[in-house]
């Protein structure tokens, strides 16, 4: 029988991330040949190549011809880049401290090209000054076999500092259901003013309230402004698994 996966047992979580250092996608190459590669160009363009290493050629299999134009309607969010990647057999990826609904337009930190050896993974940061927000993923992938599809997540506190010159500054958090690609806004509330650190606690009878996922999903918490973000977000929670 499974137990409560909040309740028995619980893996403390703690995580701060700072400007472009929260995670959009983690990829990794599954095909045949010995090397891949991948590139994100100034303008948020993605180039996948595989093949002999020191002598890739663009996988096809993947966007157009191996290139992934953001600024069209094909690859314009992080559930296209996604869905596109994961009906390759040469690529697997998943999202970390993104949504699905979130726009890739622009999105994705610079990357010179950068090797990839089979079956390793490759993380894909945020550009936060594109992005407007910091982004932290509370809970295990819930599509994976094993202990980690009967995760839960909950949150404890949520301390953010945000620096802008106008505008709103909020906190939100997100409930991700993996297998089902969706994603509910749970919980919203302003900031703390420009450059003031708040912190929101979540904690009741001993345990996370209101951020909380169900049995299988995880949370995403964002910091997220109209015009501008800069700063630090930290999460502190747990992640309940089953037996």
């Amino acid at each position: 029988m499974m137990m409560n996966p909040i309740l028995n047992p619980k893996q403390p979580k703690a995580v701060v991330v700072v400007d472009d250092g929260d995670v959009a996608i983690k990829l990794r190459y599954v095909g045949a040949q010995a090397s891949a590669t991948v590139t994100v160009s100034s303008d948020g363009d993605l180039t996948f190549k595989h093949g002999v290493a020191g002598a890739e050629v663009v996988d096809s299999t993947v966007g157009a011809s191996g290139v992934m134009d953001v600024s069209t309607s094909s690859y314009n969010t992080f559930a296209k880049v996604l869905d596109n990647l994961n009906g390759s057999a040469n690529w697997e990826a998943y999202l970390v401290d993104a949504l699905r609904a979130d726009s890739s337009i622009d999105t994705l930190a610079t990357l010179s090209e950068a090797t990839i050896s089979p079956n390793t993974e490759l993380s894909l940061s945020k550009d936060t000054s594109v992005a407007l927000e910091l982004a932290i993923r509370i809970g295990k992938r819930s599509n994976v076999t094993g202990s980690e599809a009967k995760s839960a997540a909950e949150i404890y506190s949520i301390t953010s500092v945000n620096t802008f010159a106008s505008g709103t500054s909020l906190i939100k958090i997100y409930e991700v259901n993996e297998d089902a690609k969706t994603e509910t806004l749970i919980y919203s509330l302003a900031g703390g003013a420009t450059t003031v650190e708040d912190t929101k606690t979540f904690v009741s009878n001993g345990r996370g309230s209101l951020g909380v996922s169900k049995v299988g999903n995880y949370l995403v918490v964002k910091m997220v402004g109209s015009a501008a973000c800069t700063g630090s977000l930290q999460a502190v929670g747990a992640v309940g698994l089953g037996s």
